[in-house]
């Protein structure tokens, strides 16, 4: 699993670095090879102004061999954003993974 990392307007601490690597890969580790590459980007929407929930931090995985979870979460932690985003994404995978299983049932 390749994993790319992005900050727009929040500062990329080796903190902030570390929590995202071992949340991302605690979440979607156990689902392998189906995983190709996933995109972490943590956004400040209200730049300096500050204010309310306003880092995004949004993760897509794109799995193999041509399909992708999306999930967006807000928080005015970044630490809290990417924790409950990883687990929004893992239980993403999980759906899509049990809707891949049933339809191959379904057509044997």
């Amino acid at each position: 699993m390749r994993l790319d990392l992005r900050a727009h307007g929040v500062a990329l601490t080796d903190d902030l670095r570390d929590h995202v690597e071992k949340r991302v890969r605690f979440a979607l580790g156990r689902f392998g090879d189906r995983v190709r590459e996933v995109r972490v980007s943590l956004t400040d929407l209200n730049g300096p102004r500050g204010g309310g929930d306003d880092i995004r931090c949004s993760i897509h995985a794109r799995l193999a061999p041509s399909s992708s979870v999306l999930v967006e979460q807000r928080s005015a932690d970044p630490f809290a954003a990417v924790a409950r985003a990883s687990d929004r994404v893992a239980r993403g995978m999980r759906r899509h993974v049990n809707r891949v299983q049933a339809q191959r049932r379904r057509r044997a």
